[in-house]
């Protein structure tokens, strides 16, 4: 049932003092629903959906924090106030489930050192899709800029990984390795050393990239996989324009 307006309006109610009590009420959910976002932009974000509700109607929302136990976007609170809890409340409640990206990216770390410690299926998968990007940093010039790039890549991918699982109803379970996989992994220890991905630049080179890389940033790409389509799109261009 959809809760109504009443004439106890918000008025000059602390957004602040609202996603304090958030924190409060579920702290590691709101860390991972909240993970890389500034806080003035969370205050703003919140004071923005919750424009035009009334006490009761945020009460009932906070509620439905607690009874959850998961701390939703500001958008998603606000149809809770509303009444409307029922719209991607499973989905959102199975994404809070899985590990945060900072988590998810040192458990990797470790087995990438031990293939017997233990992962997730969505850590499994999120290291699958840039799985060239680590085997590549032993062999990069610079070590440290392929490190940053493979581990930013990483955590992009379990972003999307957690995302897709939800939607799909999967679970975060632990990752069984198959013999075919762990054979995989002991061939790749002999192979040929690869060309690094990451060769050294020309001043020219470098110029154009950082500046294409930065324009794509700008359309909404992230830093690793701006900087990964400049360089190839540099390669297409024959060397630049």
């Amino acid at each position: 049932m959809q809760l109504t307006a009443s004439n106890q309006n918000l008025g000059s109610i602390n957004s602040a003092q609202l996603v304090g009590v958030f924190k409060a009420i579920a702290p590691r959910s709101f860390e991972k629903t909240f993970d890389g976002v500034a806080t003035a932009q969370i205050n703003t974000a919140m004071k923005i959906c919750i424009d035009g509700l009334t006490h009761d109607q945020v009460a009932f929302g906070l509620s439905q924090v607690r009874d959850n136990g998961f701390c939703p976007d500001p958008a998603m609170f606000r149809k809770w106030c509303l009444g409307i809890t029922g719209f991607g409340t499973e989905q959102q409640r199975l994404q809070d489930s899985f590990k945060g990206k900072h988590a998810a990216l040192a458990n990797i770390i470790k087995w990438t050192g031990d293939n017997n410690h233990t992962i997730t299926n969505a850590e499994k998968e999120s290291y699958d899709r840039c799985y060239e990007m680590f085997t590549n940093i032993k062999w990069a010039k610079n070590t440290d800029r392929a490190m940053y790039l493979a581990y930013e890549a990483f955590k992009d991918n379990y972003a999307d990984v957690v995302q897709e699982f939800s939607l799909a109803s999967v679970s975060q379970t632990m990752w069984i390795k198959s013999d075919a996989i762990e054979d995989k992994k002991l061939s790749d220890l002999f192979r040929p050393i690869p060309k690094s991905y990451f060769p050294e630049q020309s001043p020219e080179e470098k110029t154009w990239i950082e500046a294409r890389t930065k324009e794509l940033q700008e359309i909404g790409l992230s830093f690793p996989k701006a900087l990964l389509q400049a360089g190839s799109e540099y390669q297409r261009l024959g060397g630049g324009v």
